[in-house]
């Protein structure tokens, strides 16, 4: 009766458990970056618009925190080439503007990582853009 009574227990917790990773990954899942515009460049600089997007509903999300970024130029194949970024004051709710200082011109990628509000898991995602020099 013990061992019965245990192994239904921890049967529950397994069962609690996946179902909280799978709940956890499939809201992170629900976000998308997206380039929002094309790259306005000037004096070595590039201001890349992002839109973040709730993707069931379609609509953009406002408010989210920037938590990581990085530029690099792994879509030309040189990963190792980073470029400094800094975050801009948003323009309009749901758009997240970042100024890249590329080094060389050609193909980047700008990943993010950010948390947003009545989400617990962080959301990641990455933008391809030509930038410049």
């Amino acid at each position: 009766m013990s061992f019965i009574r245990h192994a239904t227990g921890a049967a529950a917790l397994a069962l609690f458990l996946l179902v909280r990773i799978s709940a956890a990954d499939a809201a992170a899942g629900d976000y998308r970056f997206e380039l929002a515009g094309n790259p306005e460049s000037a004096g070595g600089k590039s201001i890349i618009a992002v839109r973040l997007t709730h993707v069931p509903d379609r609509k953009p999300v406002p408010g989210a925190i920037i938590i990581q970024t990085r530029a690099d130029m792994g879509p030309d194949g040189m990963q190792e080439m980073t470029a400094p970024v800094k975050a801009l004051p948003p323009k309009e709710p749901g758009i997240y503007r970042f100024e890249i200082e590329p080094g060389m011109a050609g193909g980047w990628m700008l990943t993010l990582a950010a948390k947003v509000q009545g989400e617990t898991e962080t959301v990641r995602g990455a933008v391809t853009v030509k930038l410049a020099k």
